[in-house]
């Protein structure tokens, strides 16, 4: 596991390179029309259920790549299946995003979060048990997607924590893996059109 994720790192590295170096043959520096802000709602469901808020800015830096911090609330309930219990997670953390754009409506994308988690377990309708946890997420995942530099873009994606942190929220009692799926709402703070 470690080592994919070390592969998968250093494929966003290279690719970075590669598009930084194309933006210097490129004239001019800093853009205000690459400049980005806007949200993400994602979900998620396994014997529970996972609604998130994703605010994000972020700047397109080539054709191909875009970067930037994301900010998320996320709300979790996890049923027990073998007793008349529920956890409910409450967890709130930023982290640095990359997405990268092979092709032209499709996406691979990776986000860093650290999470600070309220949980609490509730048994028959009464809380039983509150604590608080911290949690590192590495999100990762393919999407689909608009974009067009310099006006919106919108995506979807599905993806999953590759981190093996129990108190992820994205990862259900059992450590299992939660899909995650996020749709976002991106506007620029300029008018130029770059496909």
């Amino acid at each position: 596991m470690k080592r994919n994720i070390l592969l998968l790192m250093f494929g966003l590295f290279t690719l970075t390179a590669i598009g930084q170096r194309e933006e210097e043959e490129e004239k001019g520096g800093w853009k205000t029309n690459h400049l980005f802000i806007g949200s993400g709602l994602n979900l998620g469901f396994s014997n529970g259920f996972i609604i998130g808020l994703n605010p994000e800015v972020g700047y397109s830096i080539n054709r191909f790549i875009d970067a930037g911090i994301a900010t998320n609330i996320t709300y979790v309930t996890q049923r027990s299946q073998f007793s008349n219990s529920s956890l409910r997670y409450l967890a709130m953390g930023a982290g640095p995003f990359v997405r990268i754009w092979p092709a032209r409506m499709i996406f691979i994308g990776g986000q860093y979060e650290y999470n600070a988690i309220t949980l609490k377990e509730i048994e028959s309708g009464v809380t039983v048990a509150k604590q608080k946890a911290n949690a590192g997420s590495l999100l990762v995942g393919l999407g689909y997607g608009t974009r067009m530099i310099g006006q919106s873009q919108f995506y979807t994606s599905i993806m999953i924590d590759a981190l093996n942190d129990i108190n992820s929220p994205y990862r259900d009692q059992f450590g299992r893996v939660l899909p995650v799926f996020r749709t976002g709402f991106l506007f620029y703070l300029g008018q130029r059109n770059e496909r």
